[in-house]
């Protein structure tokens, strides 16, 4: 009988899943390392070209955190992109803000080719009043 020991069993499936992954993801922390560059010295290996899909998320990254009104954003919610369609995920406290930051992907990307699936929490903690 063959045994597999849980734990390593969880980190190969789940080592495998990574490698399977095949969009572009800019999420915060990512972002704000490359608009900052290294200092030589400390950068041995060779960036990753930029594909058409890391080029687009990071033009939504820029509007949004070039614009005041949702620049708070830019920082929290994670812009996908994938054969050239874009998904916004995270939270916002508002409509209003979902669908500003839902019109900035659709200005870069085309309306089509964007899928807003940003959730409001602000909105959704205020109790109802008849």
């Amino acid at each position: 009988m063959f045994h597999f020991a849980p734990r390593t069993f969880t980190r190969a499936v789940f080592a495998g899943s990574l490698l399977s992954l095949t969009v572009a993801v800019v999420d915060s922390q990512a972002a704000t390392q490359a608009a900052s560059p290294a200092p030589p010295a400390q950068s041995q290996a060779q960036p990753a070209p930029a594909t058409p899909d890391s080029q687009l998320a990071a033009k939504i990254h820029k509007a949004i955190s070039d614009d005041k009104a949702v620049a708070g954003y830019a920082q929290t919610i994670k812009i996908i992109v994938s054969d050239g369609l874009v998904s916004l995920k995270g939270t916002v406290r508002s409509e209003a803000d979902k669908k500003a930051l839902g019109a900035k992907a659709d200005a870069i990307a085309g309306e089509k080719n964007v899928m807003n699936n940003l959730v409001i929490v602000g909105e959704a903690s205020k109790p109802h009043t008849s």
